[in-house]
């Protein structure tokens, strides 16, 4: 196994617990405990779990580290003042605007809803610092990747059994789903897929995520000696899966995201005729799913389409007004989170964030998601420097090469929904934060 090739027992441990997390946030759905009570997940419970037997552990070495912690700590301290600093400023926002909102303002009162804010604020933290930790050589990534590729594997099984409706599955998984969304797949005109997400936006968006990778390495990371059919097909399974959630903001985030990679791709390759070839089976199995979809799926396409009768628009613009005329009475520092007096169903998460914690909140929520995007496209033209034009991307090019490509994507689906606030959704995109830091790492080894 690859814990035989130099791999220390601790960073086992914390791969393992990453995949864990992974897959618990692809795959399984939250557990109520009691009905006044917030549902919880698997790798929230092992998040917070893990980080209180090492609390508890540090404390019993007498708050004293290793040699060996005391070199790690060393290797990551340029990413972690970033990322404390980050988190820093998204808590000092939660609680200005709270004292502002409760205190001042005299807007309802602060209970324990809002409290999980900043559990949730927490909770990334410790699914970005754990995946930094990791030091990823070639064995371990390869572990994850696979991990990773069987849990789409059974997404893309699954979702299909959703979609024909297997052996009465949909009727036997209502337990375990939101109602409101499951009707949505069993009832709805058009039905529509949502995997293991109670939302079939949320999984659409996942989809994105997912293929912003694949097609990265397609077209970055692929031999050019020849063309990278399990890579192609592989893109071809994604994208089908977006069209059967029907997600019209998702699928729109895709055309984004192919069109950002392969002007981007067309360029770095000098105008190379494999690279156009790549570019135009990218288009071809695109048209071709496209065109070959269900009756449905262009049924909600054209709702959509048409501002004036759809109701999905016209709800969308409501609530934002709605937002947006208390943004205007507090728009400094918003009003706090004001979960029991103020609604949280807002369908746009930059509204939402101003609405809460005011222009300044806002500019630290850019940040939070900008701040690695800049640093990303910095690092890849410095390793272009060096490499050239041209140069097939190592591992860790690649994941920050598709976190690079996403992110526009990622904003785009904030305006009609949103990322932060979901928490299954947010862990995969901290983990996908998490690797850019990694990739960051000055001592970082190639993989």
């Amino acid at each position: 196994m690859f814990w035989n090739n130099g791999i220390t027992r601790s960073n086992e441990i914390r791969l393992y617990l990453l995949i864990t997390v992974m897959l618990s946030a692809m795959i399984l759905p939250a557990f109520p405990l009691h009905p006044s009570l917030p549902s919880l997940r698997l790798d929230e419970m092992l998040l917070f779990g893990v980080f209180g037997l090492n609390l508890c552990a540090f404390a019993w070495n007498r708050f004293r580290f290793s040699d060996r912690e005391k070199e790690q700590l060393r290797a990551q301290q340029t990413q972690l003042k970033l990322i404390f600093l980050l988190f820093g400023l998204l808590v000092a926002s939660y609680l200005v605007s709270n004292i502002y909102g409760v205190g001042i303002r005299k807007a309802g009162y602060f209970g324990f809803r809002d409290i999980m804010e900043l559990v949730t604020y927490f909770k990334y933290f410790l699914v970005i610092t754990l995946t930094l930790s990791i030091e990823f050589k070639r064995e371990e990534f390869v572990f994850l990747q696979k991990v990773f590729l069987a849990g789409m594997a059974f997404l893309i099984i699954f979702s299909w059994g959703q979609h024909f409706n297997l052996g009465n599955m949909n009727t036997w998984f209502t337990p375990f789903f939101n109602q409101q969304h499951w009707d949505t797949l069993i009832y709805g005109n058009p039905p529509r897929v949502l995997g293991t997400f109670d939302n079939p936006n949320y999984f659409g968006i996942f989809t994105v995520i997912v293929l912003s990778y694949i097609v990265v390495k397609y077209f970055f990371a692929a031999a050019e000696d020849k063309f990278p059919w399990l890579l192609f097909i592989l893109i071809g399974l994604v994208i089908k899966l977006e069209f059967l959630t029907i997600s019209r903001t998702a699928l729109f985030c895709i055309a984004l995201l192919f069109v950002i990679v392969c002007i981007w791709a067309f360029f770095y390759h000098k105008r190379s005729k494999k690279v156009l070839i790549k570019i135009l089976a990218l288009f071809l199995l695109t048209m071709v799913l496209f065109v070959t979809a269900s009756d449905d799926f262009f049924y909600r396409l054209n709702e959509g389409l048409d501002f004036s009768e759809s109701t999905s628009v016209q709800g969308h613009v409501e609530r934002w007004g709605a937002a947006v005329g208390t943004i205007w009475e507090s728009p400094i520092l918003g009003w706090g989170t004001q979960k029991y007096v103020m609604s949280t169903t807002v369908d746009n998460e930059y509204i939402l964030v101003t609405r809460r914690y005011g222009f300044v909140g806002l500019a630290i929520y850019l940040a939070f998601f900008l701040v690695p995007f800049v640093k990303g496209i910095k690092e890849l033209r410095q390793r272009t420097k060096i490499r050239g034009k041209g140069a097939l991307y190592d591992r860790s090019s690649v994941l920050l090469g598709a976190y690079v490509a996403v992110l526009p994507s990622i904003f785009v689906f904030c305006i009609m929904a949103g990322i932060f606030y979901n928490l299954r959704l947010m862990t995969l995109f901290a983990i996908s934060l998490g690797l850019v830091y990694n990739s960051l790492k000055h001592n970082t080894q190639q993989v």
